[in-house]
């Protein structure tokens, strides 16, 4: 007749439990929500290759500099930043064109502050929220330099 737990017993881990699976939920929906409804302005693909030869392709946003196109790497530990270490000759596809180009690391700070504010100045509100969770004074930034005539870049 011991079946464990007492009916009232399970009535108060019910109650106490509710609130804090509810809670977990919140927690779990709100970024998903929050990205949906932020507007994150452009966004490219960029393919890389590892070192085994697989394709990677990673949604990243970009910017246009009078001298160059950047995209940013939030850490010197992003995956895909190691994959164009390895192999730098990328592909970028902007509006549904692809362009080939080096892509070339610059870890300077007047580059990487360049690169910054026109990422705040682009996509605004969406770059703001992203660097409450990245430092971005520890951003990489990535210029792009194009390989061959059709390389362009708006």
């Amino acid at each position: 007749m011991a079946s464990g737990l007492t009916a009232k017993a399970r009535g108060l881990m019910v109650g106490r439990i509710r609130p804090v699976m509810i809670a977990v939920g919140l927690v779990a929906v709100i970024p998903v929500i929050t990205s949906r409804l932020v507007d994150e302005g452009e966004v490219v693909t960029l393919m890389t290759v590892d070192d085994r030869g697989r394709d990677y392709m990673t949604e990243v946003w970009i910017v246009d500099l009078p001298a160059a196109s950047y995209l940013r790497a939030a850490s010197s530990d992003a995956r895909w930043l190691e994959r164009v270490r390895s192999n730098p000759e990328v592909t970028v596809v902007r509006d549904e064109h692809p362009a080939r180009f080096l892509a070339a690391e610059e870890d300077e700070a007047e580059t990487r502050r360049l690169v910054n504010a026109a990422m705040a100045e682009k996509y605004g509100f969406a770059d703001e929220m992203w660097s409450r969770i990245s430092d971005r004074e520890s951003a990489v930034p990535i210029r792009l330099e194009p390989i061959g005539a059709t390389a362009a870049v708006p």
